[in-house]
C-alpha cells in the first residue's frame, strides 16, 4: 500500500504545474494530457450510469411484458425424479424433469413434464410457473439479476471509456517521447560540435 501511495505522490509531483525552468514544452503538454485524460474518465461516469440504468429499465420492461398472464401454481409429481448416473453409483444431481399434474387458474387440470429437484419423489409438490393457457414457462428473472445486468453494462461502458482515454494518452506519450529523442539527438550533435572546436586563448 505504501508503495502505491509513493508512486501516486511521485506522479503528482511529476505532472503538477509549477514554475520549474527545466520543464520543457513537451513536459507541460504531457501534464495537460494527463489532466484531459482524467477529465474524460470522470466525464464518462455519467453516461455509464445512464446506460446502466437504461439497460436495467429495458430488461425490467421486457420482463414485465413477458409476465402478463404468468402466475405460479403448485404441481404434484406423478413420478420420482430420474436419477443421473455419476461414476459407479446412481444418484440424483441437478435439476431433472418429471411428470406432474397441476390446476390452472380457471380450474382446468393439466399434466406434463416439469423441472424438479433431483431428490423429488412422487406425491410431493413443486412450484411451477404457467402462462394464461396453463403451459409451463420459465420463472421470472429476479430483480437482483436485472440490477446486476444494469450494473455490469454500466461498468463495461466505463471500462471502454477508461481504456480509450488511456490509449489516447499512451499514443500522445509515445509521440512526445519520439520528439524528445529527436531533440536530444540534435542537441547532442550540437554539443559535440561545440566541444570539438578549439577555443582561442
Amino acid at each position: 500500500m505504501k508503495a502505491l501511495i509513493d508512486l501516486l505522490v511521485r506522479r503528482v509531483r511529476l505532472y503538477r504545474p509549477d514554475g520549474n525552468p527545466l520543464r520543457r514544452r513537451s513536459d507541460r503538454l504531457e501534464a495537460l494530457a494527463v489532466l484531459v485524460t482524467g477529465l474524460v474518465v470522470l466525464a464518462g461516469v455519467w453516461p455509464a450510469v445512464l446506460v446502466g440504468r437504461l439497460a436495467y429499465e429495458g430488461a425490467l420492461h421486457e420482463e414485465s411484458a413477458h409476465a402478463v398472464g404468468r402466475h405460479q401454481v403448485r404441481a404434484t409429481l406423478l413420478a420420482d425424479a430420474p436419477a443421473a448416473r455419476v461414476a459407479l453409483t446412481e444418484m440424483p444431481v441437478g435439476e431433472q424433469r418429471a411428470m406432474a399434474s397441476w390446476t390452472t387458474s380457471s380450474g382446468a387440470a393439466r399434466s406434463g413434464p416439469v423441472p424438479v429437484p433431483g431428490v423429488a419423489r412422487a406425491g410431493s409438490t413443486v412450484p411451477l410457473w404457467i402462462d394464461a393457457a396453463g403451459r409451463p414457462v420459465p420463472a421470472p428473472t429476479a430483480r437482483t439479476v436485472l440490477r446486476t445486468r444494469g450494473v455490469v453494462t454500466g461498468l463495461l461502458l466505463m471500462s471502454v471509456i477508461a481504456l480509450a482515454a488511456a490509449g489516447g494518452f499512451a499514443a500522445f506519450r509515445w509521440w512526445t517521447d519520439r520528439r524528445r529523442y529527436r531533440e536530444w539527438e540534435v542537441q547532442w550533435a550540437r554539443a559535440g560540435e561545440d566541444w570539438g572546436r578549439r577555443r582561442s586563448p
